[in-house]
Formats: C-alpha cells, structure tokens, sequence
C-alpha cells in the first residue's frame, strides 16, 4: 500500500508525534503533503510536497486556513493519481473537510486522525472566547465525512465526544499516540529533600499553567523547598509572567519559553516530577484529549501530577503512576506536590509504574503496531473496489 500523509501544518516543536507517526509508516509511506512550506523529502525517504503557500499567520488564527487549503484540491488530486496512492491519512478534521471535493471525486480510503481541539464542538479562539472556532455545519459537516472517511481517535476520551456528535460507533477507531520509552530508567539524584517539579507543554488554558503557578506557590508557603520550570510558549505566557511576578517564590520559577524536543529530554531527566493543571479550558473550552507531554514524562519514569479530566484519566492511574485532584483546586494540587516531595520513595514507585505503563500502552511500537491494523484491516472494508486485496501495508 502507498500511504498519503496529509497534514494542514509542518510540525512544530509540539507536534513531535507527527514526525514519529509518519515514521511508523515505514516503507508504506509515499508522500506527505501539507499546506505549509515543507522540506523536499520527510528523513530523506519520501517527498514532501507543498499544496499552497503557508496561510497567513492572523488568518491562521481566524480559522479560514482549512478554507485557504481548499484551494489546493486540484493539486491533491493530481498527487493521488501520479503516486498512485492507496490510503490517506489526514491530520485533524478541518484539513480533511476543506478537501470534501477531492473525497468526492477519489475513492481511495481515507482516513482522518482526530486529536482534540477538532473534536470540541463549541470551541473558542483563545484570544477571542466570544468567537467560535468551527461555524453552524461543522458538526454536521464531520457526521458526512465519517460516512466516507475512517475516524480515528487519539483516545477513548475523543471516541466518546465523535459518538456524542452523532458519527456511527463503527466507523471510529482508537489508536493512542506513542513514545519513545528506554529499556531501563536511569537512576534519580536530586537530593530527597528537594524535588524539581517540570511543566512542558504549550501555555494553554486547559493544561492550567498559571494554576500550576498558584500551587507552587502555595506548597511553598507550605514548606516546600524545590523549583519549578514551566517550558513552552503559548496564549498564557503574560498571565505566567503575572503570576510569577505575584508570588513570594518567583526566583525559583523558570519560564523557558520555547523548548526543543533535545531540551525537553535533558529537562525530563533532571525532574523529579511532571505536572499541569489539566481543565476544562475556561476561554477555549477545550480539554487535554489524551496528553503527550504527560506519557512521555511517564516514560522518563516521572510521577505526574494533574488535573482529572479529558483524555488524561487514560493515561495517569490515580495512586498508581501518579496523584490526580479535581481540576480547579488549587490547594490539592499543591498538596499533591507537597506529598511527593516529603516521599522519594513513593516519587520512585509511581515514576516506575508509570514507566511500566507508558512501555506496555504508549510506546512507538504499541502504537506502528496499532497503526498497521487499522490500515490493514479497515482500508478493504472502505471502497473496496478502489484497493487491492492482496496487498497490505509495509509498517
């Protein structure tokens, strides 16, 4: 099989599970093409080609890109052909529904990665909550597409909000998003009376970056001797900026900004312990789907500590591989931290546990093998006639 890999943006440093996804694909992987600026090939193995110039950046954030990537169908349409795909898979339910016309003219089976943001029907602008992201049809717009397209979820989280939304049980599938996980972990040497608490991920107000501040804050108050470094950038960096400036601990806040996938592993392996304040986003209205940051901090054997909600209750087993308090409580999550740092050998336990659990369900190999099935199983049930049935995915 000749797999499309279709893709609104070129990864960002966020986005690093798309690289590892797409090298899932193996040698069934024939093309990417996006609608940003890519480079010539993807790891020098197969091109990357470019639909349109990048959408530009305040378009972008009013939601017309998917409208600006429409106008490349003639473009997908000629690749499919001239690469003789087999399969699409196509990132996010907006890129793949401003392509309704190519789905309609091509049969080949399709595919359409959901991950979070896609799934929040009533979904706000960060920087304008009083606008919706998605209009009136859009809703209806994906119950279509799911009778053309296999759907697949990052986690039963997201199965959950496509079934709510009317798209049929069988033609949703879920496949978690997968990590790199070490063989063994490496030992812990920060001093048991001190604990480096790390939040990495994007400024967000549905991970609760400045509710992370506020608990620091307060389990500082509380006695706690340790620092916090919250890495990324996003919508919320001003509000962490204030909150930092407002606490009586501010010299032992870092705000690294912007965080390369090298960086976020040295950060990893100098923790002591991985947290957010996982929410239901009061301005976006978004929730964490499933929480990337979060299984590979489990896989450097990190004990997480975060909010019960969304997608991450798959991921963290409460007591188990970390400590989860109600979202929005502020004194619990400091409470949290505060435990962990009186208890190295509890930090040790969950850390381990949660390593166990990242390598037996969100490792890379779990999720190629995961991916392989789908595409083998699903593409002769989807347009059968558009396929071969003799031929399979080379994952």
């Amino acid at each position: 099989m000749r797999v499309l890999v279709l893709m609104p943006n070129w990864p960002a440093p966020s986005e690093l599970w798309m690289h590892r996804m797409i090298g899932a694909l193996g040698p069934g992987l024939a093309v990417v093409a996006t609608y940003a600026s890519p480079a010539s090939t993807w790891g020098s193995r197969a091109p990357a080609l470019s639909l349109l110039p990048a959408p530009v950046r305040p378009l972008s954030r009013l939601g017309v890109a998917p409208l600006i990537a429409g106008w490349g169908g003639r473009t997908l349409l000629r690749i499919l052909e001239e690469w003789e795909i087999s399969a699409v898979l196509c990132h996010y339910l907006p890129c793949a529904l401003s392509f309704r016309a190519v789905w309609e003219h091509n049969r080949v089976p399709l595919f359409v990665h959901c991950h979070g943001y896609d799934v929040t029907w009533d979904l706000r602008l960060p920087r304008w909550p009083h606008l919706r992201r998605f209009g009136s049809g859009y809703v209806r717009a994906v119950r279509a597409l799911s009778e053309r397209a296999m759907i697949i979820a990052n986690s039963d989280h997201t199965r959950r909000r496509l079934e709510a939304a009317g798209v049929a049980p069988a033609r949703v599938v879920v496949k978690y998003l997968g990590v790199p996980v070490p063989e063994r972990l490496a030992p812990r040497t920060t001093p048991p009376d001190h604990l480096d608490i790390l939040y990495l991920g994007r400024l967000v107000d549905f991970k609760g970056p400045e509710q992370t501040i506020q608990a620091f804050d307060l389990a500082c108050r509380k006695g706690l001797n340790g620092v916090l470094t919250i890495a990324g950038d996003g919508p919320l960096r001003r509000a962490c900026v204030r909150a930092r400036e407002a606490s009586r601990f501010g010299e032992r806040i870092r705000l690294l900004g912007v965080t390369t996938a090298e960086q976020g592993e040295r950060l990893r392996a100098q923790a002591d312990v991985f947290t957010a304040h996982n929410r239901p986003g009061p301005l976006t209205r978004q929730e964490e789907a499933l929480g990337i940051s979060i299984i590979e901090a489990m896989a450097a054997g990190l004990p997480v500590v975060t909010g019960r909600n969304g997608g991450v209750v798959e991921t963290v087993v409460d007591g188990a591989t970390g400590l989860l308090f109600e979202p929005g409580d502020v004194n619990a999550h400091a409470t949290a931290l505060l435990r962990l740092a009186g208890d190295l050998p509890l930090r040790l336990k969950l850390g381990t546990a949660g390593w166990l659990r990242a390598k037996d369900f969100f490792s890379d190999e779990c999720e190629r093998q995961r991916l392989s099935e789908i595409l083998n199983a699903t593409s002769a049930s989807i347009h059968a006639t558009s396929i071969d049935a003799g031929e399979s995915v080379s994952l």
